[in-house]
């Protein structure tokens, strides 16, 4: 029983992972973006929310006039349509009381969350589960017992800094940073989210 309720779920999830994938593909082709990174450093975030038909979209890179740009997308997928754009070049120089953003400074916080290398959250389902042993029909055997979000948001993140390109996904990490602590990946996706919200709010 354990073993098809587990198949289920992994099924449940690469469904979701496809949807997902056509979505983001159609919203870069709305946005007239390729799906492949081209620029020599740029990262990207899809946020899509499990009980909403919307995607936005975090876009930061530095393009051929080595000018740092931060882009922010709202996707409806139900009328495949972008509802607000958000763009931010980052100043060289002061404007008034507001002091300029490091770019590069934010870029190399965001490195140190280990994105070049992390991987997508199905990979480490292994960790995600208090295992145990138990008597049970008098014989020994393994109990493991995973929390799981009803809903939430999942994230497709695309990283590429220079030579190195990586891709991955995850889902509601601050819910299962709290049950499983120690995990590295969690705590990375998290501190990923944590510098694109300090930063840009998101």
């Amino acid at each position: 029983m354990f073993c098809k309720m587990k198949f289920y779920c992994v099924f449940f999830f690469l469904v979701i992972s496809k949807c997902f994938g056509q979505d983001f593909s159609e919203m870069n082709k709305v946005l007239e973006i390729s799906d492949s990174i081209e620029n020599q450093k740029e990262i990207r975030i899809y946020k899509d929310y499990s009980i909403g038909n919307r995607i936005i979209l975090f876009r930061m890179f530095n393009d051929e006039a080595n000018e740092w740009i931060v882009q922010k997308f709202w996707y409806q997928k139900d009328f495949k349509s972008v509802t607000k754009i958000d763009e931010f070049r980052f100043p060289k120089e002061a404007i008034g009381k507001l002091k300029p953003k490091n770019a590069h400074l934010i870029w190399l916080n965001l490195l140190l969350c280990n994105v070049e290398y992390l991987t997508s959250q199905t990979n480490i389902d292994y960790k995600l589960k208090d295992a145990k042993i138990v008597f049970e029909d008098g014989e020994f055997g393994i109990s493991k017992n995973k929390k799981h979000a009803i809903d939430g948001e999942s994230y497709r993140v695309f990283i590429k800094n220079e030579t190195i390109k990586n891709e991955f996904s995850f889902d509601n990490p601050s819910f299962y940073l709290k049950y499983y602590p120690t995990v590295d990946e969690l705590i990375s996706y998290n501190e990923l989210l944590s510098v694109i919200k300090k930063d840009f709010d998101f």
